[in-house]
């Protein structure tokens, strides 16, 4: 008799565990659809912006990087 009720034990562990696995899964499954819902509405083409054209630059030596050069007027 006491092998049936470590069965029954052991069966009910196994049971909770498998419904626990279960919605922990279909959690993440939607939260993972909603991750890329998000993202797909963040990458709309209206979302990207153009890069800056700075013109002509010029090596600043002090700074060790390119910089837009000074517009001078006519």
């Amino acid at each position: 008799m006491p092998q049936v009720v470590a069965a029954v034990l052991i069966g009910a562990g196994i049971a909770a565990s498998l419904k626990w696995l279960a919605k922990e899964l279909t959690r993440t499954v939607s939260d993972t659809r909603l991750a890329a819902e998000d993202v797909k509405q963040r990458a709309t083409p209206g979302a990207v912006h153009a890069p800056k054209d700075l013109g002509a630059l010029e090596w600043d030596a002090q700074a060790g990087v390119y910089r837009p050069a000074v517009r001078r007027p006519n």
